[in-house]
């Protein structure tokens, strides 16, 4: 193989990862030494190729003979079979590593990864606050202290579990990093009259989570600006007050900046500061819909989301739930969906403004872990929400109902991997009554 990979790369970095799939899949049957096969495995990471990763890497532990070599493959087997959801034959290759280093750090912590997807979070828990107490490695501390950000969140524990997930993760490169002056970084200081420019980290759910904290910044006599390169999501914000801009070359020596999904850290917040009613609204523009009930849904996210395939649930599962007096409109907008009983919205939605007003009109929206569910809960309309056991830190206190929103979005809960039947059995309760 001589430059094989490069128009795979091409591809890769043209964000067509279908075509760098079939570039690696005709390369693949004539890698045989540990450097061309450890190319190729690092590519079909980067597509989410993750079987391949694994058949890869499969074969290049067959190759090597040192025991720490071995580690580091099943490691990455291990992390891609939890990718593909499948924590119990990760589980298998985590046992194979604890015979040769049963201490070592990282493989106690994809342990704890493996057992919070089996949903025995105790146990995974029991083993993270271990390692804390032991390790001295900074770089593990801040893995530990991050992925307990969701337990401490689950325990009641607001503000540490959002410093552990928001700050902590930062310091992973979990989150977009901003360069601007360091010393111009707002964390929390008495900054009345100035003006601060929040920058947004996270895709367009974090931005739509986190723009109800310029009201708070607002209230405390700071000037807050709203940076985010998405176009139609600075439209949607100024039109709802909220003074936003998609582009800042550089930041005036008396201005501060800040990221967007730490303020309520920064704040210092309880977890009654934070739903005071909604912040969005629809502007009512489109043609209106028929139906008489009409349910919007949405089952699967941007399928580029390291995590999409943990939140995605099987669309037909969703519809064979739903009243047949209920009209059902899609809210995919990445795929064509076909089915009976849908009307795609695809052909219709555009800009995010769209997106409202079609969520406006429906009666309810059903949605998996999206950003249109926290659309429709900025909005303020009667929504459902089916979170996968990996659940984002907005769910991550178990309870029917989030204070990120008002009892209007409801909260449905996966409790076994890979199976959604529980709550699905409650969508059909609950849309029948």
């Amino acid at each position: 193989m001589r430059n094989p990979t490069e128009t795979a790369e091409f591809f890769i970095h043209i964000k067509q990862p279908n075509k760098a799939k079939i570039v690696l899949d005709l390369l693949k049957p004539y890698a045989e030494n540990l450097s061309e096969l450890n190319q190729l495995g690092k590519l079909y990471y980067e597509i989410k190729d993750f079987n391949n990763v694994i058949k890869i890497g499969q074969k290049i532990e067959n190759l090597v003979n040192d025991i720490q070599s071995k580690i580091n493959v099943r490691n990455n087997i291990i992390n891609a079979y939890i990718k593909l959801n499948k924590p119990e034959e990760a589980l298998k290759y985590i046992e194979l590593n604890e015979e040769f280093n049963k201490n070592d750090y990282e493989i106690q912590m994809n342990k704890a990864l493996a057992f919070f997807y089996l949903n025995e979070k105790d146990k995974g828990e029991e083993i993270l606050r271990k390692i804390l107490q032991e390790c001295k490695n900074q770089e593990i501390i801040n893995k530990v202290k991050f992925n307990l950000g969701t337990y401490e969140l689950r325990n009641g524990n607001f503000q540490q579990g959002l410093r552990h997930f928001l700050i902590d993760g930062r310091k992973l490169n979990i989150w977009e990093e901003f360069k601007y002056p360091r010393n111009q970084l707002w964390t929390g200081e008495n900054a009345s009259g100035k003006t601060i420019i929040v920058c947004a980290e996270g895709g367009v759910g974090d931005e739509i989570i986190s723009v109800r904290f310029m009201q708070h910044l607002i209230n405390i006599g700071i000037n807050p600006i709203w940076l985010t390169n998405r176009k139609d999501v600075v439209n949607l914000f100024n039109r709802c007050g909220f003074n936003a801009i998609s582009e800042l070359k550089e930041l005036p020596q008396d201005w501060l900046w800040t990221y967007s999904m730490s303020i309520p850290c920064y704040l210092n917040l309880t977890e009654n500061d934070l739903w005071k009613g909604p912040y969005l609204e629809s502007l009512n523009n489109t043609p209106r819909l028929p139906g008489k009930k009409k349910i919007g849904i949405k089952t699967s996210g941007n399928p580029y989301y390291d995590q999409d395939l943990h939140r995605t649930i099987p669309f037909n599962e969703v519809i064979d739930c739903i009243p047949e007096d209920y009209t059902i409109y899609s809210f995919h907008i990445e795929e064509d969906i076909e089915h009976p009983r849908v009307i795609s919205l695809k052909n219709k939605i555009k800009t995010w403004d769209d997106t409202l007003d079609y969520v406006n009109q429906m009666d309810i929206i059903v949605s998996s872990c999206t950003s249109l569910i926290h659309a429709a809960g900025a909005i303020g309309k009667d929504s459902i929400v089916i979170v996968p056991i990996l659940t984002y830190y907005v769910w991550a206190k178990p309870e029917k109902t989030s204070k990120w929103y008002g009892d209007n979005l409801k909260i449905l809960r996966q409790i076994e991997y890979d199976n959604w039947n529980n709550p699905l059995i409650e969508l059909r309760q609950l849309l029948n009554e």
